[in-house]
């Protein structure tokens, strides 16, 4: 029995890579991999040490446990902080606005 799914570490890995708007390259550059290694682990082809873990997880600014197991709270906060680190005071008003006014919507159902 396999624990840990490379695969789907690959592919949280690629979606958070992409909700930051980075190339390979350059996420590659950010966790201090070569960028051929950090393709592979995109595509689930090579396992990685629990120090290049540890380096993802550092580079792309997310946490172990997402990219481990995929925990959808940790995916929620994950993309926030995303948006969080990508725009500026005036747009963080404007995402801040509709995701009330969506919680309010989703209370009422």
């Amino acid at each position: 029995m396999q624990i840990i799914n490379y695969a789907e570490i690959g592919n949280r890995i690629r979606a958070v890579r992409k909700a930051q708007n980075l190339t390979q390259e350059a996420a590659s550059e950010k966790c201090d991999i070569t960028a051929a290694y950090y393709g592979n682990i995109e595509r689930g082809d090579k396992k990685m040490s629990v120090e290049t873990l540890a380096k993802v997880s550092k580079g792309l600014q997310i946490s172990v446990d997402y990219l481990l197991f995929g925990n959808e709270q940790d995916e929620l906060a994950e993309h926030l902080s995303g948006i969080q680190r990508t725009v500026d005071e005036k747009q963080m008003g404007k995402y801040l606005t509709v995701i009330k006014a969506v919680a309010g919507v989703i209370d009422k159902l």
